[in-house]
């Protein structure tokens, strides 16, 4: 109440030193003293902080936004309850398991080279030998591939065998299949692309049923290396396939 009488009474001085200049008291009517005390009363009632506005009720957002977060907070106990759970019985969520060998090592998965040049189904490639030269012409070819000054070329030979029964045509020049040959367990080079027929890199042509042709894998090496190959293996990639042959 107390705040109430000096609220009106701060209004009513405001009022009065509005009306006029100087000390003297206005003389005011009754219809104009009525006027000032109900203004008086409006603005005692807008800042009166036990009246509030039944538009928004403060109390009920204060109480739905504590809601909100002690459901949040539930929901968060509960995930890494479930969480815990699953590592404590060893596994992970289905999504997140790998394969994984003996060794826990992620096991990759395996092409064959068949698989990786995408062959025909029926035709079957298979390594032969290899031959170390200064330069490399084929039997019935045209054309002679030499071996760049101080280096020789390391000719890797393979038998594709079509057993399907019927010709079957192989493509391979259009596939942009990687090839790598790596001699020695470090020393690795990418297959040249040459103009030989023979050429697996970019080999295209129909092998007949029941019939055989060579292709060749040409690869350029330093002497020192050409001279003492002790091993020698073969990379393919093929967008996701990828294949790798220890050759010997």
């Amino acid at each position: 109440m107390k705040r109430r009488f000096c609220l009106i009474s701060l209004t009513i001085t405001a009022v009065l030193g509005m009306t006029a200049c100087g000390d003297a008291i206005p003389n005011m009517t009754r219809d104009e003293m009525q006027s000032m005390s109900e203004y008086a009363t409006v603005t005692m009632i807008k800042y009166d902080a036990h009246r509030r506005s039944r538009l928004v009720d403060l109390e009920l957002v204060v109480q739905a936004e504590a809601e909100r977060k002690e459901q949040a907070l539930r929901q968060q106990q509960e995930e890494e309850a479930a969480r815990a759970e699953q590592e404590a019985s060893g596994m992970r969520p289905a999504e997140d398991t790998p394969v994984i060998d003996s060794a826990g090592v992620a096991e990759a998965e395996t092409f064959t080279m068949e698989q990786v040049l995408n062959l025909p189904e029926g035709v079957s490639i298979s390594y032969r030998d290899m031959e170390v030269c200064d330069s490399y012409a084929e039997e019935e070819g045209l054309f002679s591939l030499p071996a760049t000054e101080g280096k020789k070329l390391l000719v890797l030979k393979f038998d594709l065998y079509n057993g399907s029964g019927q010709d079957q045509t192989i493509d391979i020049l259009t596939q942009g299949i990687a090839f790598k040959v790596t001699a020695n367990g470090n020393y690795t080079r990418r297959a040249l692309t040459t103009m030989l027929l023979s050429d697996l890199t970019s080999y295209k042509g129909t092998v007949a049923a029941g019939n055989g042709v060579e292709a060749v894998i040409v690869m350029e090496a330093e002497n020192s290396v050409a001279e003492s190959i002790s091993s020698l293996r073969l990379d393919l990639n093929n967008d996701s396939k990828t294949c790798t042959i220890q050759l010997f």
